[in-house]
Formats: structure tokens, sequence, C-alpha cells
């Protein structure tokens, strides 16, 4: 069995987990969300993912299981939306995620974004809502594991744009408010910047 197929299940174990818990806890979030930030003060998806752009990361299953991965993207922008390619590289195969992305008001994206199972078929379009927050963005969506099964999960990603021209993404994974996994990741425009080779 691949590592892929063991993230997945570990994903659906401690989901399994998660519903025997969700009558007895509620987990929450964090702080309340503030209001969106001024462009300015944000981080512009459509300007950094146009073109190329590299990313390194991990995730860490229930606490205990963690994998390393790289992505590749190739970013378009279109009628003022950004359509974006994510290859992922894991040990056991790649895997894509296709993103359409538009800012339909001051600080808020709307769009899709369409991830590839285990069985290598993209999963149908799912809603993506976001907003610019201070110094970086905020996605959230119900969808699926990168090669994962058809369990739908919430994905909440909070980028930040760092001072050396990268961008840091915390990824939370949840069902039902209760959490299955985490990912930390650092985009960039050149591998040289992630240690890539």
């Amino acid at each position: 069995m691949s590592r892929r197929m063991i993230v997945a299940r570990r994903i659906g174990g401690a989901l399994t987990g998660a519903l025997l818990l969700a009558g007895l806890a509620a987990c929450g979030d964090g702080p309340a969300d503030v209001p969106p930030a001024s462009v300015a003060d944000g981080l512009a998806l459509e300007e950094f993912f146009a073109g190329p752009s590299h990313s390194k990361g991990s995730v860490t299953t229930a606490l205990f299981f963690t994998e390393d991965f790289t992505a590749n993207f190739s970013g378009t922008r279109q009628d003022g939306r950004l359509l974006l390619d994510e290859q992922f590289s894991f040990p056991d195969g790649d895997r894509l995620q296709r993103w359409d992305l538009g800012m339909t008001s001051p600080g808020l994206y709307t769009g899709t974004v369409r991830t590839e199972g285990d069985d290598g078929e993209l999963s149908p379009p799912v809603a993506v809502s976001g907003r610019l927050a201070p110094n970086g963005v905020v996605l959230d969506y119900d969808g699926y594991a990168p090669g994962g099964g058809d369990t739908l999960l919430h994905f909440r990603h909070r980028m930040t744009r760092q001072s050396d021209g990268t961008v840091a993404n915390h990824v939370s994974v949840s069902k039902f408010g209760i959490p299955l996994a985490t990912s930390d990741v650092v985009f960039a425009k050149d591998k040289a910047a992630l240690d890539i080779h």
C-alpha cells in the first residue's frame, strides 16, 4: 500500500475518532475572523501565482504521521481570474489540484478547486471562499485530500507573505470542527529559495 493511501486512510481513521468525539467536544478555529484587509495590506494571489511557482511542505495526520511533499504551480491570469494548476509530488506519485479564483469584491475571493483522487480522476469542482487578511489571504472550502478518497473535509489555508518574498501557508484539515491534519508549506517563485533540486 502506498504512503499516500496510508495518509488518506489515516485521515479516514481520524475521522472515525472525530465522529465519536463530536458529541463530547467542540473545537474552535481561534479568535473571530477580522474584516477583510485592503489589497495593499494583503497578498494578491493573482499576482504572486502568475507564471511558475513552487512549494515545499509537509502534512501531519492525526498528530503522528508526517509526509513531505513538493509542488509546482502554473498560473494564468484570465478575465480578472487566476487559473492555477498545482502539481503535487508525493513519495508515491503526483497529484493535481486545479484552482479557479477571482476577487469578486474588494478583499474577497471566490472560486473553485478540483482535486485528483486516488483513482487518478479530478473531483467535481467545489466552492472556495476567501478574504484578504493582514499581510496575507485566508481560503476556506469543503473538498478532498489529494490522492484521498471521497470523504469531504474542511480545509482552511492561512497564507502569510514573508519578508524574503516567500509565502508561508498553514493548512488545517477538519471534519465537523474536529482537527484531523495540518500542513505547513512555503511558496516561492524560485526553487532555490526552497532548496529544491
